[in-house]
């Protein structure tokens, strides 16, 4: 697994380098939050503990995804609400099925809150393994030779800024000297993230205007429209050259996705310490009902068969930018 590790961190580091080229001037507006105090304390809250209006929004928007395909098995879930933070602006919403000793993890949902203090729902997805996965993390911890038990036990805390930006903040103390790494929350990889870094590029997130939020009621999902199959986009590597980059927006959506089905978003900006970059592939669109100002909101989907993405176009188009996949 460490080898593993230090293979994508030279990989980190060269689409970072490239990606510096393609998307020159980009700003890196990256959410963020201090380090936290207490990982056990922050895990240990669930739905009771939520703000009574974030548990109703989290309720309602489970509702209606569980409404629609591929979601019904949403339907009954319990909801379980966990701080990203520390300062508690981001929230991990994990659906669960199942008799006690046989739970199962349907999906997620993750929800900002803005500094007016609605609610905005930023991405929402499915799988045992998806974003913040236990499986994951334990995979996580293995590789750095720690375990959530015994003597190596290590301080764990899910933090999060925004799409491009989310991971476990791993603490582990030897004597009186603290070692702080950071742990992808996707893919269980060990990040080139200090504390001071994660600080620095999480300074700037907003949660988008156009997401789903909970000063409107009235908000319905669409049907997902899937484009082309999930992809890696390190089969090919062309894309990166920057030769096809797409000025991707809710305007021209559908538009683009008629003449382009697979689509890599590159995250940039020059507080970046590294870039993974994310496959595009479909789309999913909110409508308000009644219409009003502000009445749709996109959600592109990525991720893989197992693990589908849903994530607010906006918010990713914050922090980085478009290119076309070549076939």
């Amino acid at each position: 697994m460490l080898s593993q590790n230090n293979e994508n961190r030279n990989r980190f580091l060269l689409v970072l380098i490239c990606l510096t080229l393609v998307f020159t001037g980009s700003s890196g507006l990256l959410p963020g939050f201090q380090p936290a105090a207490n990982a056990a304390s922050e895990k240990s809250r669930s739905a009771h503990s939520a703000p009574a209006q974030l548990r109703k929004f989290a309720e309602e928007a489970s509702a209606r995804l569980a409404g629609t395909e591929p979601f019904t098995a949403w339907a009954g879930a319990a909801l379980v609400i966990e701080p990203l933070g520390p300062g508690t602006h981001s929230w991990l919403v994990t659906l669960t099925k199942g008799p006690k000793g046989a739970v199962k993890r349907l999906g997620y949902m993750i929800i900002s809150a803005t500094p007016e203090g609605e609610y905005k729902l930023i991405e929402y997805g499915q799988g045992m393994n998806s974003i913040y996965g236990s499986g994951i993390l334990e995979d996580g911890l293995s590789g750095l030779g720690l375990s959530q038990a015994g003597s190596s036990a290590a301080a764990v805390t899910p933090v999060y800024g925004g799409p491009v930006l989310a991971a476990w903040m791993i603490s582990s103390a030897a004597g009186k000297s603290e070692t702080v790494r950071f742990v992808d929350a996707l893919t269980g990889e060990l990040l080139p993230e200090s504390r001071e870094s994660w600080t620095k590029q999480s300074a700037g997130y907003v949660p988008p205007a156009s997401a789903v939020g909970s000063a409107k009621r009235g908000w319905t999902p669409g049907e997902t429209i899937r484009r082309a199959d999930p992809f890696d986009p390190y089969d090919n590597l062309l894309w990166i050259t920057g030769k096809d980059q797409v000025q991707l927006n809710a305007g021209n959506l559908e538009q683009a996705f008629s003449r382009q089905s697979r689509f890599v978003f590159a995250a940039t900006g020059s507080n970046r310490t590294y870039s993974v970059p994310l496959p595009v592939y479909g789309y999913q669109i909110w409508n308000l009902s009644p219409p009003s100002s502000g009445s749709a909101s996109v959600y592109v989907l990525s991720g893989t068969d197992d693990s589908p993405r849903w994530i607010a176009l906006d918010a990713l188009l914050a922090s980085g930018g478009f290119l076309v996949m070549p076939d």
